[in-house]
């Protein structure tokens, strides 16, 4: 039908939509076709049909790109650059320059001084400090002591530097505030046996909204509009602490009840107390703190943004600015999505002062707007783009208006139509040849994505004056016969309806809500065009933070926090860092690579150690081009190989390699190209890709990796040829080769102390889960990836991999299985002697989890080390949790202190100013971030039973010189790393195995289910015996 809102006419009824679109056939590309607006799904390439074709597509990642860590294109260094090169036009050298800038606060450091000083005193006195309870590491526990262990001092290692941080400071009183847990419920009408549908999203907000207005009447009150309420005083409630809202919003008449829980009283005065003196009146060891309290701030900082029409707030602390078109930008003309920036802010405890961490951020949402406007860039007369603008459209929130009557002022009993009204809804997408129910006549539809005039609906009796009954009448007469309005017969028409029961409305009468964020993952360009806009100087976000940025938090002048006695400090923080020496870089025959900035290069060197040689090596190239020059390129890279130390044969088993075609049955052509090679059984197999393309990618991993047990590195042909006279093109593929072969690359000039006698094991292991996904991702897989070292060159990190149920950060007793298979590599390495000590960097888990980490994970560890080590041997264990996704970032105040991209310094440490004296952590940025703002890595000390019992209260500097230097241990890249080898590995080895696993992923991404036996398939997925205990993941 037409305009549904108007209540009349409706289309056809029947089965839920029309069949998928068809997979498209013929080259490796395929082609989607599209759910229902392009017909049956179709089958023939690798992508093809969805009946359970191996190891396709998907999101899974593909070094060959580049890598996070360097890779063939020249080791970026670190996850916190961007696009290298680029002026600072119109821009200061440093934020804050030609001002005075003020020093830290010196009765912060001061008080950090004391505290620390008492603890260590205290701990002194009981003795804990240099005894940790060896007797501890005998059982699956870890003593009491050990937990969160008090920092041992503050570094001193390094130069001193003056540093912005992206922090303002809070002034919050000791107020006494109430929090209520609410839950919004629907009410089922009488009569029916249908039930609203839960409140999310927008319809919760404003719900909880009016909840908050009827009881809130003379009471200061806060909430992010979703679970809690914070008041200054109890709230008056009635009898069942329920409150019932009328929703009519989208021409509903439901009811939702609003139920207040509560209150929990929160002392603030407690929190300051504690912030002031470090030290919890209940004496427990839990770790963080006053979780409740500081949330609550939170909430009160953030409900005036969350508040406003203008502000689009997502999860619990981003909000961006919808009125200001200087913070948004394009990701392409055809497509309804815009880059946003935004800030995030988050209050955060520190050692004597509340401080409110605040950063840029940028997500990417639908464009908002008429519909009408938004096709502008649409090639309207193509079949291809009129499906991607029915993609684009599907599921928006649209506000849709309904026009008055034309010749009349309203009928009895109804509202008078002489007044246009609107209305929300959900766009289905463009009117298709599917639409419509067999149990009702369908719509007569020209094809998918048909204008005004080639849209027919079925008019049921009775039909409005003028308009005729049981017949049919297409888009454009409605409107102009009811509603005298003369429809563009240009545009497509619009679905507000469903697929079965469609209600068909003029483009010109449907607009985009903005502050939809988008919920798919970014395509290539998008993402590239994202991260040019989202790249900036560190000058310009800290100008961002103190200005816009403000304005968009409402932190000045907002009667809200003014309710709540809450300021918050106009000027950003500084802090105290230091510039920690680069390490040496040693490569064969002692021979010294220069650093310059944490970067480096192989002129002239000799890898430290060949893995095996390479006797018997292939090359497949897939959708050959320019044969003659890709073997010419292949011959020049293997003689650089061999004139870099890696011990290679000149000549392969194939001299011109074997060529395979993408056309047809794509992965039976490479399986057989694999299976060919088996009779020579190569020790490594080098494959040209036609171009960066993940789906190829990903099937000749698995194909490598998992079914024929072949070492193989991707190149991409074009990259290739056009790199293939630059040495360090050559060099950054070889080194991953001998990475793969068991070789070592490099080492450091000075031995890592802790590390140097070959006593220590480095362990890393990583836990990623189903994000970013636009269908059902509850049937995922969590995936797990532990590494550990071998030698105490830190050359070598073999690996094992498994997955687990989704969404589970903990760890299961799979982990007590891999870390004994680690300990027994390392044995066998080791003149069959077990480590004495073992240091483990986890990745990736936030602060709330760090007490689940020592709980659930560590007795594991202890398990498999009780169940290999003899009796009353032990091993000492340190366990630091490492992380890269936090929001804290610091920008230098002095360009005698910067890098070439006006960052703060490559090694760059502070343990002061935005930490808590006691916690032992720091925040290290070891690496130069091409452009953009640098993001330091985040280490906190669950676990010492190494570092303090060996070098007492130096262990703070030995700690952070450890984790500095092997940032310049990454086998894959000549620069430093953001994040320390056994966190950055073990991240990569996850990535590895989402590759493996690429067709159970896309089919959620595309709401498809999967099938028991496919789950268990690629769940189970195993690397090949022979790749077993290597870096293969490389």
């Amino acid at each position: 039908m037409a305009d549904r809102g108007r209540g009349q006419s409706r289309g056809g009824r029947g089965d839920r939509g029309g069949p998928r679109g068809g997979r498209g056939g013929g080259d490796y590309q395929g082609g989607r076709g599209g759910s229902a607006f392009s017909g049956p799904r179709g089958g023939g390439d690798f992508r093809g049909g969805r009946g359970g074709g191996e190891y396709r597509g998907g999101r899974g990642g593909g070094d060959y790109r580049g890598g996070r860590g360097g890779d063939f294109r020249g080791g970026r260094g670190g996850r916190g650059g961007g696009f290298g090169g680029g002026k600072f036009v119109g821009e200061s050298d440093v934020f804050g320059q030609g001002a005075t800038v003020p020093a830290p606060e010196k009765a912060i450091t001061d008080l950090e001084d004391k505290i620390l000083k008492e603890h260590l005193g205290t701990l002194a006195v009981t003795g804990k400090m240099s005894k940790l309870k060896v007797s501890a590491t005998k059982s699956n526990e870890p003593s009491s002591d050990s937990y969160f262990p008090c920092r041992p001092a503050f570094g001193t290692n390094g130069k001193e530097v003056i540093l912005w941080a992206n922090y303002f400071k809070l002034d919050v009183p000791a107020n006494e505030l109430y929090q209520y847990a609410i839950e919004v419920t629907p009410v089922k009408k009488e009569g029916t046996k249908a039930q609203p549908r839960d409140a999310k999203g927008r319809k919760l907000h404003y719900i909880v909204n009016v909840a908050l207005e009827r009881i809130g009447k003379g009471v200061p009150l806060v909430s992010e509009f979703k679970s809690q309420v914070v008041s200054l005083k109890p709230l008056s409630l009635p009898k069942d602490n329920m409150v019932t809202v009328n929703y009519t919003i989208e021409n509903k008449d439901d009811q939702y009840n609003v139920k207040f829980n509560g209150p929990t009283f929160i002392d603030m005065s407690q929190l300051l107390n504690y912030l002031r003196t470090m030290r919890d009146p209940t004496g427990g060891t839990s770790f963080p703190k006053f979780t409740s309290a500081v949330d609550a701030v939170s909430v009160i900082i953030g409900h005036s943004a969350r508040a406003s029409a203008a502000v689009a707030s997502i999860g619990r602390s981003r909000y961006f600015p919808l009125d200001r078109d200087d913070q948004k930008f394009s990701l392409g003309p055809i497509d309804f999505n815009t880059l946003i920036r935004g800030y995030f802010q988050s209050a955060r405890p520190a050692t004597g002062r509340l401080l409110l961490n605040a950063n840029v951020t940028h997500g990417v949402f639908r464009s908002a707007g008429r519909v009408s406007d938004l096709m502008k860039d649409y090639d309207l007369r193509d079949s291809g783009s009129l499906q991607n603008l029915h993609k684009s459209l599907s599921k928006l929130r649209a506000r849709v208006t309904y026009l008055p009557e034309k010749g009349t002022s309203g009928k009895k009993g109804k509202k008078p139509s002489g007044v246009a009204r609107t209305g929300e809804k959900t766009i289905t997408g463009l009117a298709t040849k599917y639409d419509g129910s067999s149990g009702e006549p369908k719509p007569k539809i020209a094809y998918s994505g048909a204008r005004p005039h080639e849209v027919q609906f079925y008019l049921r009796a009775p039909a409005p004056a003028g308009l005729p009954a049981d017949a049919y009448i297409s888009v454009a007469d409605y409107f102009e016969k009811r509603y005298g309005m003369q429809v563009d017969r240009n545009l497509p028409v619009i679905n507000v309806g469903s697929p079965t029961r469609p209600v068909y409305m003029p483009a010109e009468l449907v607009e985009v809500i903005p502050g939809q964020p988008l919920r798919r993952k970014t395509n290539p360009a998008e993402t590239a065009q994202m991260i040019l806009s989202a790249c900036r100087s560190p000058f310009a976000n800290a100008t961002s933070l103190a200005t816009i940025g403000r304005m968009c938090l409402q932190l000045d002048a907002n009667p809200k926090l003014n309710e709540f006695g809450i300021s918050v400090d106009k000027q950003l923080l500084t802090v105290k860092g230091r510039e920690l020496v680069q390490p040496r870089v040693m490569y064969s025959g002692k021979q010294e690579a220069p650093v310059n900035q944490g970067s480096w290069n192989m002129r002239n060197v000799r890898v430290v150690k060949s893995g095996r040689k390479i006797t018997k090596w292939s090359f497949i190239h897939i959708d050959p081009r320019d044969d003659d020059e890709v073997v010419n390129v292949v011959g020049k890279w293997v003689a650089f190989m061999q004139s870099m130390g890696v011990a290679i044969e000149s000549r392969s088993l194939n001299a011109r390699g074997i060529n395979v075609s993408t056309r047809g049955q794509f992965i039976s052509n490479l399986r057989q190209a694999f299976q060919g090679l088996n009779a020579q059984n190569p020790d490594f197999v080098f494959v040209v890709l036609p171009k960066q393309d993940k789906p190829i990618y990903n099937v000749v991993k698995t194909l490598g990796d998992v079914e024929f047990g072949y070492p193989t590195v991707c190149v991409v042909r074009r990259n290739l040829i056009k790199n293939g006279g630059s040495p360090q093109y050559f060099a950054n593929v070889a080194l991953k080769v001998n990475l793969k072969m068991g070789g070592t690359n490099h080492k450091l000039g000075d031995d890592i102390s802790i590390i140097k006698d070959g006593k220590t094991m480095v362990v890393g292991y990583d836990v990623t889960h189903p994000t970013n996904l636009s269908g059902n991702a509850d049937n995922l897989p969590s995936l797990v990836g532990l590494v550990a070292s071998i030698d105490k060159d830190l050359g070598q990190w073999p690996a094992s991999a498994w997955a687990q149920a989704g969404r589970v950060e903990m760890l299961d007793k799979s982990l007590e299985d891999a870390f004994v298979e680690r300990l027994r590599l390392w044995q066998r390495h080791n003149q069959n002697r077990l480590p004495e000590n073992i240091i483990i960097f986890r990745d990736g888990v936030s602060e709330g989890q760090f007490e689940q980490v020592l709980q659930k994970e560590l007795p594991y560890m202890r398990a498999a080390c009780k169940s290999t080590y003899p009796a009353k041997a032990s091993p000492k264990i340190s366990l630091v949790v490492s992380v890269k996704r936090h929001q804290t970032r610091f920008y230098p105040t002095d360009k005698n202190h910067m890098t070439n991209s006006r960052n703060i310094t490559n090694g760059t440490v502070v343990d002061r100013g935005v930490t808590q004296a006691h916690i032992w952590d720091f925040f290290l940025t070891a690496h130069q971030a091409l452009q953009g703002t640098a993001r330091p890595a985040h280490y906190t000390v669950l676990l010492d039973e190494i570092f303090r019992s060996m070098v007492g209260a130096d262990a703070a500097n030995a700690l952070e010189r450890v984790t500095h230097e092997m940032c310049y241990l990454f086998g894959r890249a000549t620069k430093a790393v953001s994040i320390c080898p056994p966190a950055y590995y073990a991240d990569i080895l996850c990535t590895r195995q989402r590759v493996y696993m690429a067709d159970l992923f896309e089919r959620a991404d595309d709401n498809q289910s999967v099938s028991s036996d496919s789950r268990a398939r690629l769940m189970g997925a195993r690397i090949h015996p022979k790749l077993k205990d290597t870096m293969y993941y490389i």
